[in-house]
């Protein structure tokens, strides 16, 4: 694929898409153009109307990220967060996701400036928008694009730049990457190796040397990653540039041996000794704490026994049910020729009345009646079998949706109901769709969010 990246347009329509139409003309062959950094400045209004009502016509199928500040956010209306058309050919990404191409091509992207470790709802009426991006993006986005066999994304795009990008080799003229680099995009290239990075916000054009994402003689080696920023349009500097050309073919049409060639000047990953000390850092700080009084009880019985000399106390076996429960496994009302397979902890069993033929549920063999009661055991082979059921539908070409039943239960249920093969991010989308439309909105809970607080963060 031939493809065109550009940097902060700030409403320079007329200049971008004359110079973009001037390559065309000398080249057919490119297929996307993207952009990064600021597409829109406060007073483009005129010049943008007239793309939207047709005057002006857009010449290649345009890819921008989100609004980088408050003010943007009238030409995105509510599509700054999920993404949508804005004009003919000009596509607006949203505020994070994983674009797939029909060629294979992966994208990765993020919009907008690092805002810190909070997260501010902005989510219900006008208020989508959100020209800046958190801790719980980057480890959303991290988690998107990991699991067995992640080999990387063909093209990350940032607002923003990487904090320490610059190790190992010449730093950008004029800019103190210490002072401007966003420390979590280190973090998020780190993880998700790209081929490409681009960026953008500092006014400046800077090409790095590619850089590995392993270390040399230790473990398989993988491919490496160029980070090119650019400039923004409409600067007299032709040092500065704005516009950058190239191709690539998809990281999933190429062949390991070819994917993994190292050019001879390739430094090591700039960002290794920074995230460590990112790492370290949140380990010093902690984990998030929430109050839940049936702990703390405990830990002051505990606290306690110690004080006496006492003995330490034995685990406690799992609750009894309250009266009859169909899921217990050892309990005289269970369906036992509903029963699929069983673990050591949990059982795979036929939903009764199944939503589809395969609807089945796994459950915990004792009774507990949430996940966040179960004890670690239990929730590790709740995660194998969902694993397991996941490899299964994806080889008769499905996707499974899997979600908890909470409600007028009292025994552990995970629903798995497979449904036709889909796209994550789609399948994500339909929920969050319909959801909006009977007033419900939903949200990614962080990885590290405990289960206590998933209700609390979701609804």
């Amino acid at each position: 694929m031939k493809i065109l990246v550009c940097g902060d347009v700030e409403g320079h329509f007329k200049q971008l898409f004359s110079r973009v139409q001037s390559i065309l003309s000398k080249n057919k062959d490119f297929e996307l153009l993207l952009c990064v950094g600021s597409f829109f400045s406060s007073d483009c209004q005129e010049e943008w109307s007239k793309y939207r009502e047709g005057v002006e016509t857009v010449p290649l199928p345009t890819f921008i990220l989100g609004p980088c500040s408050i003010e943007h956010g009238q030409f995105y209306g509510d599509l700054s967060r999920d993404g949508g058309e804005l004009c003919p050919n000009v596509t607006c990404l949203g505020q994070r996701g994983v674009y797939s191409a029909s060629s294979g091509l992966r994208v990765a992207y993020l919009s907008g400036s690092y805002q810190g470790r909070t997260y501010q709802h902005q989510d219900k009426g006008d208020n989508l928008l959100r020209p800046y991006f958190t801790d719980s993006d980057v480890s959303w986005l991290e988690g998107e694009c990991s699991g067995e066999g992640y080999r990387g994304v063909d093209i990350l795009l940032t607002s923003d730049w990487p904090g320490a990008v610059d190790k190992f080799t010449v730093a950008p003229d004029g800019l103190d990457l210490s002072a401007v680099g966003a420390k979590p995009l280190s973090k998020l290239a780190m993880c998700l190796k790209p081929r490409y990075h681009f960026a953008a916000l500092h006014q400046t054009f800077y090409e790095r040397i590619p850089y590995r994402n392993h270390k040399i003689l230790q473990g398989k080696p993988h491919h490496v990653t160029r980070f090119l920023a650019f400039a923004q349009v409409g600067n007299p500097d032709k040092k500065k540039r704005y516009l950058y050309a190239f191709s690539v073919t998809p990281m999933s049409s190429m062949d390991e041996k070819e994917l993994t060639q190292q050019p001879p000047t390739a430094t090591n990953c700039p960002y290794t000794e920074l995230v460590k000390s990112l790492r370290e850092s949140q380990e010093e700080a902690g984990p998030n704490f929430f109050f839940d009084q049936r702990a703390l009880d405990s830990a002051h019985r505990k606290q306690k026994r110690q004080q006496d000399g006492g003995p330490p106390a034995k685990r406690r076996p799992p609750p009894q049910p309250r009266g009859p429960c169909w899921f217990c496994l050892g309990g005289k009302e269970v369906e036992k020729h509903l029963v699929v397979s069983i673990g050591d902890h949990t059982y795979l069993a036929l939903s009764k009345g199944g939503m589809v033929p395969e609807h089945v549920l796994v459950l915990p063999i004792s009774h507990y009646a949430a996940s966040t009661d179960a004890p670690p055991e239990v929730l590790e082979e709740l995660g194998k079998f969902k694993s397991a059921l996941r490899k299964y539908f994806n080889s008769k070409d499905q996707s499974c949706v899997i979600f908890e039943r909470n409600y007028k239960s009292q025994h552990l249920q995970l629903q798995v109901i497979p449904v036709t093969k889909i796209p994550s991010d789609a399948l994500r989308q339909a929920f969050i769709d319909y959801g909006r439309s009977i007033g419900v909105w939903l949200d990614t809970v962080p990885r590290e969010t405990p289960p206590s607080e998933t209700t609390r963060t979701l609804w």
